[in-house]
């Protein structure tokens, strides 16, 4: 199994917020598809929290960027595959960073793959659902 992270800043520009978060979603949900899920465990589009006095969220210590905390929304896409193989197969081969950025996109994303070195499993469930409007 290998993680896959692909950190999204989105602009965050105070009279468009909601039309560039919506057209973000919009775009993970409708036209970023997997089109053969065989490979893919589950993957989680994920909105970054931030500390404040407000959230209680104290114990973060980890700002993914802090060059861009005030001027973008973060978004972290975490993608659990069965390997890089099925991942590359499915998603890697529409990176192309030489084209244009997207227009809700504040700086290029960035991506970074995880390989578990041990592991600890809980007795949770794991989510077996798509989230509804999600293709």
């Amino acid at each position: 199994m290998i993680a896959v992270l692909i950190h999204w800043r989105i602009k965050s520009d105070k009279r468009d917020e909601t039309t560039n978060e919506d057209a973000f979603k919009s775009f993970w949900s409708k036209t970023a598809k997997v089109a053969d899920r065989t490979g893919l465990i589950g993957e989680f589009l994920s909105k970054v929290e931030k500390s404040t006095k407000e959230t209680n969220l104290f114990w973060i210590t980890w700002h993914l960027d802090p060059e861009s905390l005030g001027n973008a929304t973060h978004y972290v896409n975490v993608g659990l595959w069965q390997n890089e193989v099925e991942f590359q197969k499915q998603i890697a081969g529409y990176f192309n960073d030489s084209d244009e950025m997207k227009p809700f996109e504040r700086y290029r994303r960035r991506r970074l793959l995880l390989r578990p070195e041990l592991k600890r499993i809980g007795l949770a469930a794991f989510p077996t659902e798509t989230s509804p409007g999600v293709d």
